[in-house]
């Protein structure tokens, strides 16, 4: 009997992963807040009056399948995260309930979060005071579009815009994204029509990007403007991708074009005549690239970065390549053909209980005459240990690196704004930096109605190389401080309100800088990503 029962073993585990036949697709949807939680309570039931609940298509559209498929434990999972990557969720669970004859139901239970924002703020980080009016709906009417109209003001910024983005364009797999809006400098556009990898096993993805944008690059100097040089920018790029392979181990080739246009005024300000502008510059842009993708694991986590909301974190790795000719043509100058190669790697493992270690890492260079032209690289080491009961250590190593011998200059920054808490926004700037933070993140067990209340306790040091401000990475720039969470996965999903007081511990020349208080929205860094001000593109 044992030895038939071993026989029998693998034939078992066999149905198990093979999984059911779908016969059908359920939905239960609940708005903000239960019906019995908004009976005793009018806040709550204000919040469900002035909110839709998402349309049942917005859920089943994210559903691959169909009748008579087959679906496994993997592909419910998936599904549960592709819902909650949408934004719109505070909590999506889901489930297959066999009816017989081998058959199974897909039952999706999602609870919305509240999507209507109206509001007025003040905000400071850094040094910079931000006035912020907004008015959007990331839900509208229950249809998973997104609406957003707002204006900024800083002390020497204006900002106001207009944004619609659309998840499913007329029900379909397509996503729409347009922005337009107008600054100091003049308008901007930015429109984008995608059809991206919507899991795992996808075949194909493509896209296009349209961008208008008139602008005064900035250059900082001790968090003071210095200069600036005005520039109106076009882009346009297009891409195609086809992805093959199991869905732990997918490859993905694909061919990118890109159409830049630059045109640059003369630049003013104190620094103005130590400031390179370039002449008018016409790029055009080809080449392949590749990606392999190994994500063998997907691991559900509570109070890493957000209090009361469940993450999701891949545990594997990524490779991607891409290679490309550029054609650059300057006024002024010959017009050249240049080599670029770009390159990027993550990898997340758990390697012990309650552990978690990330790496990321991306550089791109390109050439001219066997001389580097311009070159970003940078990489970023994260850990989490959730070993005590509501607490998270966490840390941050990071570092970057620029350089350009054509094109503007392009800078680092590091102050409050980019994770260096306790010292003015954009203080520190050059060509390169790093950036080393260790955080306490504590759950209090604290709830107000819905809002979770986050203790925090944070170290800062920052090392930056700037030619010009005669700074090195010798020396070290320290900060420490306190600060709170608050989280509610019915009103924010997966973000967290943060507000930090910080202590610089180091003096530059005669600045004796004091105490600072910021606000903002999101951690200075989560399991893949870190608050920065330098944009990349590859």
């Amino acid at each position: 009997m044992p030895l038939a029962i071993a026989g029998l073993a693998p034939w078992l585990l066999a149905q198990q992963d093979d999984g059911w036949r779908l016969r059908d697709v359920r939905t239960i949807r609940d708005d903000v807040f239960t019906a019995e939680q908004a009976d005793g309570n009018p806040l709550y039931w204000l919040a469900n009056l002035l909110h839709a609940t998402t349309q049942q298509e917005v859920v089943t559209r994210e559903v691959w399948l169909h009748r008579g498929d087959r679906v496994t434990a993997h592909e419910r999972e998936e599904i549960e995260r592709n819902l909650r990557a949408m934004g719109l969720f505070g909590a999506v669970h889901g489930e297959l309930l066999p009816v017989g004859e081998g058959e199974a139901d897909l039952v999706l239970h999602t609870r919305d979060r509240f999507s209507l924002t109206a509001s007025a703020s003040v905000a400071r980080v850094g040094g910079v005071d931000r006035l912020s009016f907004r008015l959007s709906d990331s839900n509208l009417l229950g249809t998973g579009k997104a609406l957003v109209a707002a204006s900024n003001r800083t002390d020497d910024d204006r900002t106001a815009w207009l944004r619609y983005h659309d998840p499913q364009l007329f029900g379909s797999r397509l996503t729409l994204s347009a922005r337009t809006g107008n600054t100091d400098e003049g308008d901007f556009t930015d429109l984008e029509l995608q059809r991206p990898f919507r899991r795992l096993d996808d075949p194909h993805a493509f896209g296009v990007r349209v961008v208008s944008e008139d602008e005064d690059i900035d250059r900082h100097r001790a968090g003071e403007r210095v200069a600036e040089v005005p520039t109106r920018q076009r882009m346009a790029r297009l891409y195609g991708a086809l992805g093959n392979g199991p869905r732990e181990q997918r490859t993905t080739w694909g061919l990118d074009l890109r159409l830049h246009r630059h045109d640059y005024e003369p630049a003013f300000g104190v620094a103005a005549a130590q400031t390179r502008v370039p002449g008018d510059t016409d790029e055009v842009e080809f080449g392949p690239y590749f990606a392999i993708d190994w994500r063998p694991e997907f691991q559900r986590v509570r109070g890493l970065d957000a209090i009361d909301f469940d993450e999701d974190l891949p545990i594997g790795a990524h490779l991607g390549l891409r290679l490309a000719a550029r054609h650059r043509n300057e006024a002024g100058r010959d017009a050249a053909i240049q080599p670029v190669v770009g390159f990027d790697a993550r990898f997340a493992t758990n390697p012990a209980p309650a552990t978690w270690l990330t790496f990321a890492g991306f550089a791109q260079a390109r050439t001219e005459d066997r001389l580097l032209a311009g070159w970003h690289a940078g990489a970023a080491l994260h850990g989490f240990w959730q070993g005590l009961t509501a607490q998270t250590w966490a840390a941050s190593l990071t570092g970057d690196i620029v350089g350009e011998r054509q094109d503007l200059q392009a800078q680092v920054t590091l102050g409050e704004d980019s994770g260096l808490r306790g010292y003015p926004a954009r203080e520190f700037t050059g060509s390169r930096r790093v950036r080393l933070n260790l955080e306490d993140r504590i759950d209090t067990g604290v709830q107000i109605l819905s809002v979770h209340l986050g203790l925090a306790a944070f170290a800062d040091v920052g090392w930056v190389h700037g030619a010009e401000e005669r700074l090195s990475l010798d020396q070290a720039w320290r900060g420490v401080g306190c600060g709170l969470r608050l989280g509610s996965s019915h009103l924010f999903g997966n973000r967290v309100l943060r507000l930090d007081v910080a202590w610089p511990l180091d003096e530059r020349d005669r600045d004796d800088y004091g105490v600072s208080v910021s606000f903002s929205v999101g951690q200075v860094f989560a399991f893949f990503g870190n608050a920065d001000t330098l944009e990349r593109d590859f």
